[in-house]
Formats: C-alpha cells, sequence, structure tokens
C-alpha cells in the first residue's frame, strides 16, 4: 500500500474512532473493490438519533488548498441524497484538528474539480455537532409554545 493510501487510511479510521466515541454508529467505506467503480461508496457514513452524515475524507496542511476530483465531490453528494443526509468533506490538518466544510462551501477550479481554498476555516467538530445536535433551546423553539 502506497504512503499516500496509507495515510489517508489512517485519517478515516481516525475519525471513525472520534465519531463513534461521541456516539454515533460509524460504517467505514472500502477503498476498492466490492463494486466501487460501478457506484460512489464514501468514506465515512454516522449516524445518531436518525440524522445521517456522510463524509469524504482528506488531509491538508494549514494555509494550503485542499483539491477533491470532482467524481468524489458529486458522489458524496448523490450518496447523502439517496441516504437522506447530509455530505461533508472533512479535512484533517497538520496537527490533528479536524474541520468540516459543506459542499456549498467548495470552489470550483478551472478544469471542473473542487478545492478548498482555506480548510482551517471549516467547522470544527463541536460546531458541526451543534448543527446537527442543537443542546441549547433557540428562539425559534419557543415561537410553537402553547398555554394551556
Amino acid at each position: 500500500m502506497s504512503y499516500a493510501k496509507r495515510k489517508a487510511s489512517r485519517a478515516e479510521n481516525e475519525l471513525a474512532t472520534i465519531l463513534w466515541g461521541l456516539g454515533y454508529a460509524v460504517v467505514r467505506g472500502p477503498s476498492s473493490g466490492g463494486g466501487v467503480r460501478r457506484r460512489f461508496q464514501p468514506d465515512l457514513v454516522v449516524a445518531r438519533s436518525g440524522v445521517i452524515l456522510v463524509f469524504e475524507v482528506k488531509t491538508g496542511r494549514g494555509g494550503e488548498p485542499v483539491y477533491i476530483d470532482s467524481s468524489q465531490v458529486l458522489g458524496v453528494q448523490d450518496f447523502a441524497r439517496r441516504a437522506g443526509g447530509v455530505a461533508y468533506i472533512a479535512v484533517r490538518l497538520e496537527g490533528g484538528e479536524w474541520r468540516f466544510h459543506p459542499l456549498d462551501s467548495l470552489e470550483t477550479t478551472r478544469k471542473g474539480n473542487f478545492k478548498i481554498s482555506d480548510p482551517q476555516k471549516g467547522l470544527r467538530l463541536r460546531d458541526l455537532e451543534e448543527k446537527h445536535f442543537p443542546r441549547t433551546a433557540r428562539i425559534t423553539d419557543y415561537l410553537n409554545y402553547k398555554q394551556l
């Protein structure tokens, strides 16, 4: 196995372990074989309390753009749509911090692929959790309150 594949596999396993420890159900997709050429399989699919998150995992260095092949972005988007989930590009920055980028935040390159210009600007894990599993009540939660 090449260095790049080992590095990617390590990053996927690391994120899977973190999410499992936070109470998510986690499935890591295979990297090759099993029909991967005929249908897209994301790096990670996680679920908790009926919410499904689908991740394509990348590694990057702080301050350097991360480039993503269009087939991976379109594949993770289609998989999330079929599963009724939300797709993200998860980037592990050098130094260990994870950032999560919604697909609508990606930029298109001249060749039709995608890039994240500043991977550090993505959501932190705690922000991602708060977005999908808010711990605090919002004012809109009280607008539908009916007094008895």
